[in-house]
């Protein structure tokens, strides 16, 4: 019998892909993507989509018993949805940031902050500070997986204040039960949210989604949510507090529910 066909060709990242466009010289793999080819035993000539993971992407083949790429043909960008969306995530158990990271870069985020939140557990802060570099390869190889083309960048874990100083033009929503959800186009507003009344309207009316090109960062808090002094902190930005349905979501789980909401124009 013949080989069995492959589905499709395997995703690797090579992050100085954009030297090399109009080249002929072969390009040597990093050993992560050494063992990941090798590891679907192909053969030399068999046809491999390469990502520098900031949005160039090319085909080619491989050479040198899969520890290379050669003969490439660069394409469009493809995989990244309409808006762009950063996650900012309090710190929690690392088994739960690293599936929230996992299945937020499947569902198209653009970015993930970890935040030392309040009410997050020094332990998992401290244990997140040392699993950056851990955090990114399960962002890279989603991004592969799911055949996206830009990995999103991981960083923190960031104070509230600082995280808060490093935005600039994109809207801050806030992940809130007692928030308004998308549908909703006016109607009263908690007390402590007055201040975000307008925003809030105009951001339900039209939807979060209903134009493309949008940037926003959502702030999703720790098991208890964010502490009232940290809710303050939010207000001042003038944010939208959104709900993202009638049950209280795990931290992961608030990851994903927001994106669906959020990544794709309405």
């Amino acid at each position: 019998m013949g080989d069995s066909p492959v589905a499709r060709p395997p995703r690797v990242l090579v992050p100085e892909l954009a030297a090399h466009r109009g080249s002929s010289e072969e390009i040597l793999f990093r050993k992560e993507e050494r063992n990941h080819v090798r590891s679907r035993r192909l053969r030399d000539g068999s046809e491999v989509v390469v990502l520098d993971g900031k949005g160039l992407r090319a085909r080619g083949k491989l050479t040198r018993s899969g520890a290379a790429v050669a003969h490439l043909s660069f394409e469009e960008e493809v995989g990244e949805p309409a808006n762009r969306v950063t996650i900012a995530l309090a710190c929690a158990e690392p088994a739960r940031v690293e599936w929230a990271i996992e299945k937020g870069t499947e569902c198209g985020a653009a970015a993930f902050v970890l935040l030392d939140a309040e009410r997050s557990q020094r332990s998992h802060v401290a244990a997140l500070s040392k699993r950056i570099p851990r955090l990114v390869r399960i962002a890279e190889e989603a991004t592969k997986q799911c055949d996206r083309t830009i990995v999103p960048v991981v960083e923190g874990p960031k104070s509230i204040e600082e995280f808060l100083r490093g935005l600039r033009e994109e809207r801050l929503v806030v992940a809130d039960p007692s928030g308004s959800s998308l549908r909703e186009a006016g109607g009263p507003m908690p007390s402590r949210r007055t201040r975000v009344l307008s925003e809030r309207s105009e951001f339900t009316r039209e939807g979060a989604g209903a134009s493309a090109g949008r940037e926003l960062v959502v702030a999703i808090g720790p098991e208890g949510g964010f502490a009232p002094a940290e809710i303050s902190s939010f207000a001042e930005k003038s944010p939208v507090f959104l709900s993202l349905g009638p049950r209280i979501l795990r931290l992961e789980t608030a990851v994903v529910a927001a994106l669906v909401r959020l990544v794709e124009p309405a």
